[in-house]
């Protein structure tokens, strides 16, 4: 099998989403296939190659982690990606280089599966520089938008846990998605690899006496991380006398601000900052720690503390569901809540026996091993075997057409024809081209949309003829339609957002019906209500002050949007003579025929006199001819209110034949 592996991050980068498609990629090649890295590098214009990684020009990031972020264009690579003829792509990245991926994988019709590694609702105080809460709901709603747009351009979602796989679906991820814990090279971290001295060497580095207990932090030192929690944890620490050292290898936007903070707390002699290790000595670093301890609670599956049980180092973490089946309270580490948990669970690990201390760390070692490297690029390749199995029976979209708002696709999977409807937001969001695969998920999906689409066509037909309340346009969807409530939500809020339906406009054109034929205030409340109008909007829009002449602009208003194909002049005699048999005084109606616009309508005067004239002859054909036709012709649309100039032009410069 050969798999391209999408990344906007990667060696000599360290990180956990590193750390897993480097994992990927070797196993990969160990077990006999061919992985191949597309990543990004420094710089605006060249393509670099090295071996089997393809290095894409991209902008550095130094807020975040001096991450590069590349344009998803680069239409040279798309042709040497062509030629390679990969089975599958693999994207690790929701940015430049994985909407790169995206749209590769469409123009090279290549199944494409997605890891979501990362929780960007927790990130978006990067963005938010002046920390506004305002701003900040949006961009975390903005996160959910974008995660669920980039769920459903692939044909599998893969979470590293059930945390993030709920969060997904509660963004509206349609996409299947698998649980796949990303696993560890378990080897890297065992206990036969490391001597005494090993530990001891390392203890005496960091100064950390023997009767001390050394607590360790991996990872990037940034706010989310919530390390100041643990600093002031520290602080009561060293208050209560207990001997123990806090030690936190990796770097990151937080760490001068942290080594300032641990100076302010009295805490620095107690609290070593190694700043980043190299990748192959940061097991010993476990091995070394007597507890292993983090406070974050933005992780997707938290490798760290997989790499802490893989050393037999016991855990001290805060408490965060993407844990809960990983530490077990007591038999392989703690958790807390706050730093005066914190320090409590510290004194119960301190307090434990010889004998107890050897039974959890043996207990770190058992329930690591599910999350063997070997477990998981086979479960990884079971994925990718039903992935493109999925898509070789996909249906190959022949033809698209579009409808009052509503795209018509031709679906054929070699077997049958079939025609399926879908709403314009789904065809622009799934991306869907002539000649694309859809796959079977896919197929269902739109099928299970067409019954949706049909409803709000419906929909639309029924507000077309009359007006409806939001509670009747509700009832005609349950009750004809047999809609689930949430798909009837749907379509009241879309038919609101595209003013289709509104009860207070409702309100306000009834109103004047009612006015008109001289309805009580009780007998017009008592219509509404059965309606299913809300009492405050009632009370709202039927005490409204509007004037005659007012009452009388609207009702223009009204008349003006519904009399087609006729003359201005005809339309305006008609608006003033409806005006007149409602009830409105010279004045009134006067006023508001000043008020109107007339200006599409004069638009529109030849078009509709071509028409009418085009009807006319025919009529006459049939019993006139020669100069007798062209007059009565010309007779009857000046009846009809057309200017004798416009009539004059029009009929000299048609075709006659003389008697």
């Amino acid at each position: 099998m050969r798999v391209a592996l999408f990344t906007d991050t990667y060696l000599p980068d360290i990180n956990g989403v590193v750390s897993s498609i480097e994992l990927l990629r070797k196993k990969l090649e160990e077990k006999g296939h061919e992985a191949y890295v597309v990543s990004t590098r420094p710089g605006l214009f060249k393509v670099k190659k090295e071996g089997r990684i393809i290095r894409l020009p991209g902008i550095e990031l130094k807020s975040l982690y001096g991450y590069k972020l590349a344009s998803p264009a680069h239409m040279l690579v798309l042709d040497e990606l062509e030629e390679m003829n990969f089975d599958l792509f693999h994207v690790h990245t929701e940015f430049g280089v994985g909407i790169f991926a995206s749209i590769a994988a469409k123009q090279l019709h290549v199944p494409l599966v997605r890891t979501y590694h990362t929780t960007y609702e927790d990130y978006t105080h990067y963005v938010n520089v002046l920390h506004v809460e305002s701003f900040d709901k949006v961009a975390k709603k903005l996160v959910g938008v974008l995660s669920r747009q980039y769920g459903d351009d692939c044909l599998r979602l893969i979470a590293p846990s059930k945390k993030t796989a709920n969060m997904l679906k509660g963004y509206g991820v349609s996409t299947p998605i698998s649980i796949l814990p990303t696993g560890v090279e378990l080897k890297r971290f065992s206990p036969d690899l490391f001597t005494e001295e090993d530990t001891r060497r390392i203890r005496t580095e960091l100064g950390i006496g023997d009767d001390e207990k050394m607590v360790l932090y991996v990872g990037r030192i940034a706010q989310e991380k919530s390390l100041v929690l643990l600093l002031e944890a520290f602080k009561l620490i060293k208050e209560e006398g207990i001997k123990a050292k806090f030690v936190v290898i990796g770097g990151g936007p937080q760490l001068e601000e942290l080594r300032s903070l641990a100076k302010t707390l009295s805490i620095d002699d107690i609290v070593i900052f190694t700043d980043k290790k190299p990748f192959v000595e940061v097991p010993a670093y476990y091995h070394a720690a007597d507890l292993f301890t983090s406070a974050s609670q933005t992780e997707t599956q938290g490798m760290t503390y997989v790499e802490a049980l893989a050393s037999g180092t016991p855990v001290l973490a805060r408490h965060d569901e993407v844990l809960e089946e990983l530490i077990g309270e007591g038999r392989n580490g703690y958790f807390f809540d706050d730093k005066e948990e914190f320090v409590e669970k510290l004194k119960q690990f301190l307090s434990l026996s010889g004998e107890e201390l050897k039974a959890m760390q043996q207990n770190a070692l058992q329930e690591s091993k599910i999350y063997d490297a070997d477990v998981y690029v086979e479960n990884m390749l079971k994925l990718y075997e039903e992935t493109i199995r999925e898509y070789e029976s996909s249906y190959v979209v022949k033809s698209i057409s579009l409808k009052n708002d509503v795209v018509h696709l031709t679906l054929n999977n070699g077997k049958n024809e079939e025609k399926v409807m879908v709403s314009l937001e789904t065809y622009y969001q799934l991306g869907i081209r002539k000649d694309d695969k859809l796959t079977a998920a896919q197929y269902e999906r739109l099928k299970n949309e067409e019954n949706f689409v049909k409803a709000y066509r419906a929909a639309l037909k029924r507000i077309s003829a009359r007006d409806y309340t939001v509670k009747q346009m509700r009832e005609y969807l349950r009750d004809k339609q047999e809609l689930p409530e949430e798909e009837i939500d749907e379509i009241v809020e879309k038919l609101e957002e595209k003013g289709m339906l509104d009860d207070r406009r409702y309100v306000i054109e009834k109103r004047d019906h009612f006015e008109a034929i001289l309805l009580s205030r009780k007998q017009m409340t008592a219509r509404l209500r059965k309606a299913g109008i809300a009492p405050e909007i009632i009370e709202e829009c039927l005490d409204s002050e509007d004037s005659e002449a007012d009452k009388a602009l609207r009702r223009a208003q009204k008349h003006q949007k519904s009399i087609r194909n006729k003359s201005l002049l005809v339309k305006k005699q008609t608006i003033k003579r409806k005006l007149y048999e409602e009830g409105f005084s010279s004045e009134d109606i006067q006023e508001a025929m000043s008020m109107l616009d007339f200006a599409e309508d004069a638009f529109a005067e030849e078009t509709v006199l071509k028409s009418e004239c085009s009807k006319i002859r025919r009529r006459l054909e049939r019993k006139y001819s020669g100069t007798q036709l062209r007059n009565r012709l010309y007779q009857s649309l000046l009846a009809k209110g057309f200017a004798n100039d416009a009539v004059y032009a029009l009929i000299n410069g048609m075709e006659w034949e003389d008697d």
